[in-house]
């Protein structure tokens, strides 16, 4: 009787730690797999990396950027989007504001040069709202991606208030945070990332002195250093 209790209970717990093991071999990859955080944004070869529409207000010499993200290597365009068949700045889930300062300005002709420094931030927004009649709607959200910027902008005025813009900035991404879409863990590129964003559009210029306009534009980055 003690041989066959001590079998039945050896018998027993071996049940149980192999219970245990086909448990935890099915919970912790899960978990595992759940926690990874995928890179984006970072394409391998010249492909874009990220795709915005933008608008630039300009007050004297400094100037102020905002709008959304149409375009994140590495994501389903119509992931970026709350409803995928009305992609506009209120169904964005990823935003964007930035500041620049002018530090040089050129004339030639009818070509204005200018060059401004400043910062870049990216955010997250899991509920999107963005307005470009409220400007300060692009800062909601969490912020998963910062830059310094080094902008250079060619303005032909083709009227007196009317001109054709063409910019490219020098971006260096200074940290990343990871966001949460589709269930999956995501991070928007690495600190030490280089890139160069290039934008074009028309702008108007709404008021003289003090110097007041704005210009609408499309861009895209493309990644210079991995």
């Amino acid at each position: 009787m003690k041989a066959t209790g001590k079998r039945f209970f050896t018998n027993a717990m071996t049940g149980h730690l192999m219970a245990w093991s086909i448990l935890l071999g099915t919970l912790w990859p899960a978990r595992a797999l759940a926690q990874e955080t995928v890179v984006v944004g970072i394409p391998t070869g010249a492909e874009n990396a990220l795709e915005f529409v933008i608008r630039s207000d300009q007050d004297g010499a400094v100037l102020t950027h905002y709008g959304y993200l149409t375009h994140i290597f590495g994501l389903a365009d119509e992931a970026l989007f709350s409803d995928p068949t009305i992609r506009t700045e209120a169904t964005a889930h990823f935003t964007f504001w930035a500041t620049t300062t002018l530090t040089a300005r050129q004339e030639l002709g009818n070509l204005i040069i200018t060059t401004a420094l400043g910062t870049l931030t990216i955010y997250f927004n899991d509920t999107p709202g963005g307005d470009f009649n409220n400007p300060a709607s692009f800062t909601r959200g969490r912020p998963i991606a910062t830059y310094s910027v080094r902008h250079h902008n060619v303005l032909t005025v083709l009227a007196p208030n009317e001109g054709i813009t063409l910019g490219v900035a020098e971006l260096a991404q200074l940290s990343a945070e990871s966001f949460a879409l589709n269930a999956g863990s995501h991070r928007l590129g690495r600190p030490g990332l280089g890139a160069r964003l290039q934008a074009s559009g028309q702008g108007r210029r709404t008021q003289v002195e003090p110097l007041k306009a704005f210009v609408l534009l499309g861009a895209h980055v493309i990644v210079t250093e991995r």
